[in-house]
């Protein structure tokens, strides 16, 4: 009997130790991957989890005839990482060109959140779909695929605006509804994959966020998250240092903005006075012209006061008529004029 009682405890010890700290990730592909390697990879840089990186690549396996796969293992971080699943219709050695250069036709991949103690399936839906559907062991395993649902919803609805106002109240609606569900699971990844959606440079809610970014404290409740569940980690510098960039370009847009408006508003300044300046400036009434003429021209310029013509004026003076063009045309030049209709406002 004690011999038996020692053979259960062994068994039940044995069975527990290789139950314990195992990650399971399993599932089932359409039929166009059978046959083929599927990858297992882990997503350390939270902006590039679309991007199929073979130094990322922690584990290998083949697609049976059947199309079932399964990662398992003892070797991922007891802490939640972002984990993908990656398959496509390359040659199955992940240093063909095609892998390299990201032209792989057919790829399908699945990011998610888990740590060593995870098992997940991926099973086809009815409709032959991957990724699609998960059995799970935390629902923070899903997360990501729960928020990218909302996010679908939201660009389809963003897609239907029909105005830049209606796409401003959509994405600040989705944008709380996204937050509120990502917190709600207790994950800072979960809200750190949220996060990276809409703050991407090529983002159309890009610039909403960088002004929420001023006015919200929702970006500093995550930090000190990620401090509490991620210290020491690429996520949470990662994420301090692009908190940091976008608050600095916030407030640098600002002071361009503030300096343009005043650089504008100094330009329409100057503009409306040079206006107001020749508006008032004198045409030639407020010079002096008998203290600018020479004697001569002083003459001629009063003959020309009594409408003489320049032959008139030369007989006058028994000067030749080229003497006299010459002197009006020293008066114009004078009394900053250009014809003998101006000669009136003079005195």
């Amino acid at each position: 009997m004690k011999f038996i009682t020692k053979i259960l405890f062994i068994l039940i010890f044995t069975l527990t130790i290789q139950s314990y700290g195992q990650f399971k990730f399993s599932g089932e592909v359409s039929q166009e991957y059978f046959n083929s390697s599927i990858f297992l990879s882990i997503v350390d840089n939270y902006k590039q989890g679309d991007l199929f990186l073979t130094e990322k690549i922690i584990q290998e396996v083949e697609i049976d005839s059947l199309g079932y796969f399964e990662f398992k293992g003892d070797f991922l971080d007891s802490e939640s990482k972002f984990y993908k699943i990656y398959v496509d219709r390359c040659n199955s050695d992940v240093t063909d060109y095609n892998h390299l250069l990201k032209h792989c036709s057919n790829s399908n991949y699945q990011i998610f959140i888990a740590n060593n103690n995870d098992s997940i399936h991926f099973p086809l839906n009815d409709l032959n779909q991957m990724f699609c559907s998960f059995n799970y062991s935390r629902i923070q395993n899903v997360a990501t695929f729960k928020i990218d649902s909302i996010q679908e919803v939201l660009l389809h609805n963003l897609h239907e605006a029909k105005s830049d106002e209606q796409r401003r109240i959509i994405y600040k609606n989705y944008n709380l509804e996204l937050q509120r569900f990502s917190s709600a699971l207790d994950e800072p990844l979960a809200e750190l994959y949220t996060y990276q959606l809409y703050t991407d440079e090529s983002s159309f809610s890009r610039p909403y966020y960088l002004k929420d970014l001023e006015t919200s404290d929702y970006y500093e409740r995550l930090l000190l998250k990620l401090e509490k569940s991620y210290p020491n980690t690429s996520y949470l510098n990662q994420y301090e240092n692009d908190i940091a960039r976008d608050r600095l370009l916030f407030a640098k847009n600002k002071v361009d903005t503030k300096y343009l408006i005043i650089v504008i508003l100094l330009v329409i300044s100057v503009s409306i006075n040079f206006v107001l300046i020749r508006k008032k400036k004198p045409k030639g009434t407020k010079i002096k012209y008998r203290e600018v003429l020479s004697s001569q021209e002083l003459k001629v310029f009063e003959l020309m006061k009594q409408d003489l013509t320049n032959k008139e004026i030369a007989e006058r003076l028994f000067v030749s008529i080229s003497t006299i063009k010459s002197h009006i045309n020293n008066i114009y030049s004078k009394l900053k004029i250009s014809s003998r209709k101006d000669i009136v406002k003079f005195k």
